[in-house]
This record gives structure tokens, sequence and C-alpha cells, in this order.
């Protein structure tokens, strides 16, 4: 079947997503009946139960399965994952917002194996075995997890006139933003500024530049922020940043016509919610390095 989701769009669990599929409305894993779908979904409420899924380096999704308390079991809804390919079943994902908001559509993945992993805590804090499947996004046209430099990159690598070790830069270059992107929706999940949580319609800005970071830095999803075109530029020219207790700093010298023609109520000192400690330590560097620099730039005598 052909799903009408959007990757990186927001739907109502009850009306938009169950009442078209089925399946159970409640819990982390769902099992339409007369659907072949299986319906997963990933975000901070897990914690509680001992769920902390991820990215790893390689862009494979670990996937805690469901059991709140005492060892996972291959049964109900592990099961259909551990089994949806030769069932012949979808399985798609979706990410929580948080209570009473819509679920972010994530796309479609496979799931490729799972291990055991000890020693994870139930929700009684007891420590017990839990279940993870590996799982992997499913190739999709949609834009979702692409960046601006996507389009060019996949020019590049069409070009057999460019030599391999280039085209093999550009390849992992797209592959570590990518990644970038995917850990980062799972600490921001929206913009600051505007509000906006449709991934459609979002950047994913490096706090510290991908110029100026390490290796590991570039891939860390909290070196970033989801912002809005307009948003981003503003904060990737250093005319906007954030001081460590998420209060805005407006460059003196912004013009106000272009604050207004940007439709963005920028005042500084307000706070835009908070940041955690790695998020505080890169904007150090934005701050100093970004921020000032366009302040002194922009006051240096002509």
């Amino acid at each position: 079947m052909k799903l009408p989701f959007q990757v990186g769009a927001l739907y109502n669990r009850q009306a938009q997503i169950h009442a078209l599929l089925g399946g159970q409305q409640q819990g982390g894993i769902s099992t339409p009946r007369d659907n072949q779908v299986i319906i997963a979904f990933t975000g901070e409420a897990g914690i509680s139960h001992g769920y902390r899924d991820f990215w790893d380096d390689n862009e494979i999704f670990h996937y805690y399965g469901e059991g709140q308390t005492g060892d996972m079991r291959y049964t109900g809804g592990n099961r259909a994952i551990d089994q949806h390919v030769s069932d012949g079943k979808k399985l798609i994902l979706f990410q929580m917002m948080g209570k009473g908001r819509p679920y972010r559509y994530l796309g479609e993945f496979v799931s490729l194996t799972s291990y055991i992993q000890p020693d994870t805590p139930d929700t009684n804090g007891e420590l017990r075995n839990a279940i993870v499947f590996r799982m992997q996004r499913v190739a999709t046209n949609d834009g979702f997890g692409m960046f601006e430099e996507g389009t060019t990159i996949a020019k590049a690598e069409a070009d057999t006139g460019m030599p391999e070790t280039v085209k093999a830069k550009l390849v992992e270059v797209r592959t570590k933003q990518r990644l970038f992107r995917e850990r980062l929706i799972g600490f921001e999940k929206g913009c600051r500024l505007t509000g906006i949580e449709d991934l459609r319609f979002l950047r994913a800005s490096h706090i510290k530049p991908w110029a100026n970071s390490q290796p590991d830095e570039r891939v860390d999803g909290q070196n970033g922020l989801l912002l809005a075109p307009h948003a981003d530029l503003l904060f990737d020219q250093g005319w906007i940043s954030f001081e460590s207790n998420g209060k805005l700093l407006v460059a003196c010298n912004l013009p106000a016509e272009v604050q207004a023609g940007l439709g963005l109520a920028l005042k500084s000192g307000q706070r835009y919610g908070a940041f955690s400690q790695r998020q505080q330590d890169y904007l150090v560097f934005h701050r100093d390095s970004i921020f000032e620099a366009r302040i002194q730039t922009s006051s240096s005598p002509s």
C-alpha cells in the first residue's frame, strides 16, 4: 500500500495515523490487523522505561523494543518488527513530540538485525535484558535527510569526468551531514524563533560551523539547531546568537527594515528555551567567533 505520510510532516496519532491504518492507539509499537504495516514510535517518553534509541556512525538506528518491566521477549510488537520483512509488512517510524502533541513522520525503515542489551533498567529501575533492533532507513526522494548541497553532490557523483577521490569525499560529506541532521532532531524539536516543527521547512544548522569542527563535532546532533531558512541565514552569518541561558543576542547593526521584512520579532534578552551543556559549549564558539566577528566587521570604519 502507498502511504500518504510525508517525511518530516506532523500528524495526529488517533485522527490521522490510526484512523487510517488501525492498530493499537497506545504504546510504542502498533500492529494493525487489516493493513500490512507495523508502526513504531520513538521519543523521549521511552527514556522512563529504559529506552534510549540512537543513530550510530553508520546511519543505523538502534530502536529499543517494547516491554516496560522484566526481560524483553520476541513476542507481540517485538516479534512483528523482527519478522516484518518475511511477513511482507512495511515498518514505519514516527517521533513523539510530547504529550498531547502531534507525531513527526520519520519514514519507512527495514529491520536488519537485533541484539540483546543487558543491564538495561526497566520502568521500576530493575536491570533486565532489552531487545534492540538495528533499523535502516529506506531510500526516499521526498527531501528529508538531505541538505542544501545534496543536489550538487548528486550531480557530481554522476559526473564521469570527476576524479574518484573527489567523488568519494563528496559522498562522505553528504553521509555525515545526513547523520548530523538525523541526530539533531532527537534534541531539537523545531525552530526556536518561529516555532515551526515541520522538518520540510527547516534547516539543520551547525552551531560551530562544519569548517571549524572536528570530525566528531560535525556529526554531533547537539552541535546544532533546527531553524527556518531566514533564521538560519541570520544565525549562520552571525547577525544573531544565543547566550548559554537561552537569551537571544541580536547584532546592534542588523537593519530594522530587514527584521521587519523577515517577519521576525527579534528582541535581545528574550529567552528561547534551554540548551544542553554540549550545546552551551558550542554556543561559546559561535558567540566569540561568529557573532562577535560580525559586530566587529560591521562596525569597522570604511
